[in-house]
């Protein structure tokens, strides 16, 4: 795949499409090797195969993925932008550090954004079977990721269920604030499967759904509460990490 173009391009003639097609500006934007790029790091990280504070190297990544440079700094450009990467002189591209002080950053800024979502959609009544249908869907999503030992699969569909729930307060300053951390929750989603079962997960997830359905809008902020905090402090990631750097070491 090396030496292919950084973005797969649509035919810009409309001579070319088929007569029922529809209009072209309405077509979902097709998936590129830079969106491809980011999957597959996104999956590695999620999994443990590169580890918080790793050294990301390009021609690695252009060997492992088969793909030339261009999409691939392309895509650690982004992940960059959105916090998955650091890069600084000296040390090179980096995967982001996940301590205990990093996880209580990242709780200081969910547990607002998330407990306020939640009050305004209880306000407005949308917890209602519209969303809670919403809801089940994305835990039934976590269940095929676990039957089919998923991880990174598990992760992202974790992080859809949260996006979702934010999306009930109708308001896209939340959403897009919430969205600006949406992948490093992803990661740290993935690695919390390794010190937690994916089953205890998905049953925590199910808690959320049955205290938003009720609609106490107290009980919903001492659950959000718990379970981000859960989430984030119930696993040693740091133990994690080392036990898993270790056991790396080993294998190579």
């Amino acid at each position: 795949m090396a030496g292919k173009p950084a973005t797969l391009r649509r035919k810009s003639s409309a001579s070319s499409a088929p007569e029922n097609a529809g209009d072209a500006r309405w077509q979902a934007r097709p998936r590129t090797l830079v969106d491809h790029a980011v999957d597959a790091i996104l999956s590695a990280a999620s999994r443990g195969l590169i580890l918080p504070g790793d050294r990301i190297v390009e021609p690695d990544l252009v060997t492992r993925l088969g793909m030339s440079r261009v999409p691939i700094r392309e895509a650690l450009r982004i992940l960059e932008s959105q916090g998955i990467v650091t890069s600084e002189p000296y040390k090179g591209i980096r995967l982001m550090e996940i301590s205990h002080q990093r996880l209580e950053q990242i709780i200081d800024v969910r547990v607002p954004l998330e407990t306020l979502a939640c009050r305004r959609a209880i306000e407005a009544g949308r917890n209602g079977a519209g969303q809670l249908t919403r809801l089940y869907q994305g835990v039934a999503q976590m269940q095929c990721m676990m039957q089919s030992d998923d991880v990174y699969g598990f992760a992202s569909a974790d992080t859809d269920f949260h996006r979702t729930l934010c999306s009930f307060a109708h308001n896209p300053v939340l959403s897009n604030l919430w969205e600006s951390i949406a992948r490093q929750l992803t990661v740290i989603f993935g690695l919390s499967t390794l010190g937690k079962s994916m089953s205890d997960i998905i049953e925590e997830h199910q808690r959320l759904i049955n205290v938003f359905a009720e609609g106490d809008i107290a009980q919903m902020t001492d659950e959000i509460e718990n379970h981000i905090r859960i989430q984030a402090l119930d696993v040693d990631y740091e133990t994690l990490i080392t036990q898993r750097r270790q056991q790396r070491s080993a294998e190579d």
